[in-house]
């Protein structure tokens, strides 16, 4: 094979691999699944959450990593106990039922917080006594 049919070859395999690598690892899929479930985040706290009361919940935003997992969505609550940014973890999500646990993240993990939400999102955090890190179901409940 001459330098041409090898570039060629080369060149088939780069677009074979860059096109198709991210479906073979589901990643179109688990962002699909991802954007349906984003908008329905919030209504996971409003029967119960492990700050009290939600007074209000925004949606922040969600990530799809590129290999692993569905993704996560982060929420910023207004609880009872002040307020608090959450990770949902999704997983299972090929099959009919899926899980989603909870975890609240630091500041500097949360998508799109100003200086001053970080400022009251800190001030909440300490007066609980710190990040809550152990996760909690929140569905299936």
């Amino acid at each position: 094979m001459n330098r041409l049919g090898w570039a060629a070859s080369a060149t088939a395999a780069v677009v074979l691999v860059c096109g198709g690598g991210p479906f073979a690892v589901g990643f179109p899929q688990r962002s699909s699944f991802l954007a349906d479930q984003e908008p329905q985040a919030c209504s996971l706290f409003a029967r119960s959450s492990p700050f009290g009361e939600v007074s209000s919940c925004i949606d922040l935003g969600r990530r799809t990593p590129p290999l692993s997992g569905a993704g996560h969505v982060f929420l910023l609550l207004e609880t009872v106990q002040g307020p608090t940014v959450v990770r949902i973890d999704y997983e299972g999500t090929g099959k009919e039922t899926f899980t989603a646990t909870a975890v609240e993240v630091p500041t500097y993990e949360a998508p799109g917080i100003s200086h001053e939400t970080g400022e009251r999102l800190k001030t909440g955090i300490d007066s609980r006594g710190g990040l809550r890190t152990a996760p909690w179901k929140v569905y299936p409940v």
